[in-house]
């Protein structure tokens, strides 16, 4: 499954305007409970900020990668895309600041996805060219043609190799 069939630009954030990290927490999962009503948001930043207290979803590169598994509410997976201007400290392992998030949310009882899904996603997000992209894109439809393009030349790079 592509991380960007799950998409759309209502579900991407292209100019967030917060400080902190649970700002962003707290605005994806508004945002994820806006286009889809079967989530409740509180509940979806609840477990976020639970995933968080574990260990950071900070990536290098100013990459974070927020997500949850949620039981007994979803049918498929979810997410979101958020970007910020200036980075949010995020306890990153090479200690930039994050500006690009990438949440994604699946139902508990299918966690082997789940797995699959965070390793695409950290493989595309490593790529250089893709998070340069990411962060000039003027709007989110633009946003998330990058992400696609980046990510669906990464799927026929694997099916080549």
């Amino acid at each position: 499954m592509l991380i960007t069939s799950l998409l759309r630009p209502d579900l991407v954030l292209a100019d967030l305007a917060v400080q902190l990290k649970d700002d962003v927490l707290d605005a994806l999962a508004v945002q994820v409970g806006r286009v889809h009503p079967h989530v409740d948001a509180q509940m979806l930043a609840d477990a976020l900020r639970d995933r968080e207290r574990q260990s950071s979803t900070a990536l290098e590169h100013g990459v974070a990668l927020p997500h949850a598994r949620l039981g007994g509410v979803l049918e498929a997976p979810l997410a979101a895309l958020a970007r910020t201007a200036g980075g949010i400290p995020c306890g990153a392992v090479d200690g930039h600041p994050t500006r690009l998030f990438l949440l994604l949310v699946v139902p508990a009882e299918q966690p082997g996805g789940h797995l699959r899904m965070l390793a695409n996603a950290a493989r595309l997000l490593s790529d250089a060219r893709c998070r340069s992209r990411l962060l000039e894109a003027p709007t989110a439809t633009e946003l998330l043609a990058a992400f696609r393009e980046h990510e669906e030349r990464g799927v026929a790079g694997l099916r080549a190799a």
